[in-house]
């Protein structure tokens, strides 16, 4: 299950799973939705230190889906990354997306907070 934290009045703190699951997006997408709803765009802090996946295909269409619906309203998005993996994703998906993206290291997780509040 995805975990959420509001970070500041129009950031968010989304820690990942291990495995995403098909219906995790549409647990958060309520929560995200009204953040949207009261400040036009909202920044994202997403610590996918622990993830290593998606459960399924499903899940990852889900994902992709969530994506695709919501990127243009997200202003910034920092994401904790711990695998080589992950950093290669992000900088191949940033071409695609309307937020700025950036990966920071496990250890630099505060300079990414405070890119995200500041």
């Amino acid at each position: 299950m995805i975990k959420t934290e509001i970070i500041s009045a129009n950031a968010l703190k989304i820690t990942t799973p291990e495995k995403l699951k098909a219906d995790d997006f549409r647990e958060i997408a309520p929560q995200i939705d009204s953040l949207i709803i009261q400040h036009g765009k909202i920044r994202l802090l997403i610590d996918a230190s622990g993830f290593n996946g998606w459960e399924n295909i499903a899940a990852f269409e889900n994902h992709a889906g969530f994506i695709k619906n919501h990127h243009q309203k997200i202003e910034r998005i920092a994401v904790i990354a711990t695998h080589d993996w992950q950093h290669w994703v992000i900088g191949a998906v940033r071409m695609f997306l309307h937020p700025e993206v950036r990966a920071y290291d496990k250890s630099h997780e505060a300079e990414a907070l405070q890119w995200i509040v500041g």
